[in-house]
């Protein structure tokens, strides 16, 4: 299993500025800061940042999931836009909702700092072992 903060020391990470946080319901997530350098023409933040969000979310609460002894990438990721989001910080859930022998899927959901919601996704992880 990836340490947690080692996720946050990584490089594309620290670039975004997205960090591990846990909302009232003791869910893991993330947080990104928004900045003009992650906002496309229209002063949005950009859909690609909030789609890596929504990875990196999933990615949390699947290396809490998994042994010390795997890991697990990517293999389906897929979001919904809601909303645009402008002036707020993003918070990113994420939830398994199933975890097989090979694969685990799970929700995630992506709100504004008034915790409206703002795009939804669903992401699936295939474990690898080392």
């Amino acid at each position: 299993m990836v340490e947690l903060n080692a996720l946050e020391s990584s490089n594309v990470w620290k670039y975004i500025g997205m960090e591990i946080v846990k909302n009232d319901q003791n869910q893991r997530g993330v947080r990104i800061k928004n900045t003009d350098n992650l906002k496309q023409v229209y002063g949005n933040v950009h859909g690609g940042i909030i789609a890596m969000a929504i990875d990196a979310a999933m990615g949390v609460v699947v290396n809490e999931a998994i042994g010390p002894d795997q890991s697990a990438v990517t293999v389906e990721l897929k979001v919904n836009y809601l909303y645009p989001v402008f002036d707020s910080d993003v918070y990113v859930y994420a939830k398994l909702v199933k975890q097989g022998k090979q694969l685990l899927t799970g929700t995630v959901e992506v709100l504004d700092e008034e915790n409206h919601l703002i795009a939804i996704g669903t992401s699936t992880y295939i474990r690898k072992t080392r």
